[in-house]
């Protein structure tokens, strides 16, 4: 999808209008818990290795690379095992992890822009935290960077917690300081966990 506003690719859709925007022209706003209805859960699949592809396609939509630093370690997207939600046939995002007992770490969750507010995110989430609950995990934990408000807002509403800060990282892995979401310099790693509890 390209942005309402320029030729840049979009990864938000505005709830509101239902425009396409790029990190610049993509805002936040206050609104109630009761704005909306929440639309149901969406399914959720395991990556089989023919996804391969898919999920090296998404990464490089989003993020232009399949290789991911992030907690002072580098992960390929393309060697992790992932969770895929669908929407009547059509891919809606996807979730990538890897399994460093005590704890999981998200290394990748995308939705694309014209699925998200349905719930993609937050199921695939569900079933990553399920699936660490039954391997006896006993934590979530997730890097984003310090421009990401819609991604920091999606964990803590999921229940993360803010656990660390690497100042700097993202100007030391890029080699300069660019410009995110709403033009907010990205310069830190914001490292959040979720204690997860024996169910």
């Amino acid at each position: 999808m390209k942005c309402h506003y320029d030729d840049r690719a979009a990864p938000y859709r505005c709830a509101r209008t239902g425009e396409y925007v790029c990190n610049e022209h993509a805002r936040l706003d206050v609104v109630s818990v009761s704005t909306r209805l929440r639309p149901p859960p969406l399914p959720v699949r395991a990556a089989s290795a023919e996804d391969a592809e898919l999920i090296r396609e998404i990464a490089l939509l989003y993020w232009d690379e399949t290789e991911v630093e992030c907690f002072d370690r580098t992960y390929d997207i393309t060697r992790l095992p992932a969770w895929i939600a669908t929407s009547d046939d059509q891919v809606a995002g996807a979730l990538s992890y890897s399994v460093e007992p005590p704890r999981l770490v998200i290394v990748m969750l995308n939705v694309h822009p014209e699925f998200q507010g349905r719930r993609a995110a937050r199921s695939l989430l569900a079933m990553v935290e399920h699936e660490a609950r039954m391997a006896g995990i006993e934590k979530l934990a997730v890097a984003t960077t310090n421009d990401d408000l819609p991604a920091l807002y999606l964990y803590q509403r999921w229940g993360f917690v803010i656990s660390d800060l690497s100042t700097g990282a993202m100007i030391k892995h890029h080699g300069a300081e660019e410009g995110g979401f709403a033009r907010i310099p990205v310069r830190d790693e914001i490292r959040l966990e979720k204690a997860l509890t024996r169910t």
